[in-house]
């Protein structure tokens, strides 16, 4: 049977769009869209030409896909520009003590320090460092504090008298309220030596000394 030539040009224009179709979907930009579309007008049946609604909802289809491919691309360059500006933010971290959450602190020849965060006023603040064992060897009494950042500072001398070896030892900060005491997370002080920036949104991470590295939302203040 012969094909008259609306048929004809209706599978030309099938095939042509196949063709089209055929290529990476996600490469599919607004010259394509825009190039088959016409195609589709020129070769419709004049006896049934696309339905207007029809004809609209696919350039609000295509309108979409193209809005969400630029906003994503917009997002992208936005958080590329803002993770440069972090960084040359956090390079003036380099070589700056920082407070960080940290169970243990560091004893240099300088001694240890710290901060514990009160949420509200304490009669009564305290701050034991254990040894490797689990013994309480050092002991400072910060007594009543208000609400806020509270710092500590432990000279390295034990309760025994003698000068504990340098090196990093745990922890406890115990505050008392109304005659009861709780255990605060410490906030213990390091030397920030490098910064290491991470992909698009990957956070960057801070070489501290003696601790390693750390998320850079981890740091509480800078000193």
């Amino acid at each position: 049977m012969e094909l008259n030539s609306y048929e004809n040009i209706g599978l030309a224009t099938s095939a042509s769009v196949a063709a089209k179709q055929a290529k990476d979907r996600s490469s599919l930009g607004q010259a394509e869209f825009l190039e088959l579309m016409t195609t589709q007008l020129k070769n419709q049946d004049p006896m049934e030409p696309m339905d207007n609604g029809e004809f609209l909802s696919q350039i609000a289809q295509f309108g979409t896909v193209n809005g969400v491919t630029e906003l994503n691309s917009s997002f992208n360059n936005f958080a590329s520009n803002l993770q440069s500006s972090q960084a040359l933010q956090a390079a003036s971290l380099i070589g700056r003590d920082v407070l960080f959450q940290n169970s243990e602190a560091y004893l240099s020849q300088n001694g240890m320090s710290g901060a514990a965060q009160l949420e509200s006023a304490a009669s009564d603040v305290a701050v034991n460092i254990y040894d490797s064992i689990g013994e309480v060897i050092g002991r400072v009494e910060l007594g009543k504090q208000s609400s806020g950042l509270v710092q500590f500072n432990w000279d390295g001398v034990t309760l025994s008298g003698s000068n504990a070896l340098p090196g990093r030892y745990r922890v406890e900060i115990e505050a008392t309220r109304n005659g009861q005491t709780e255990t605060l997370s410490p906030l213990v002080s390091a030397n920030v030596t490098s910064l290491t920036l991470g992909k698009v949104g990957e956070e960057m991470q801070v070489e501290l000394e003696n601790f390693g590295q750390v998320n850079f939302g981890q740091i509480h203040k800078i000193l």
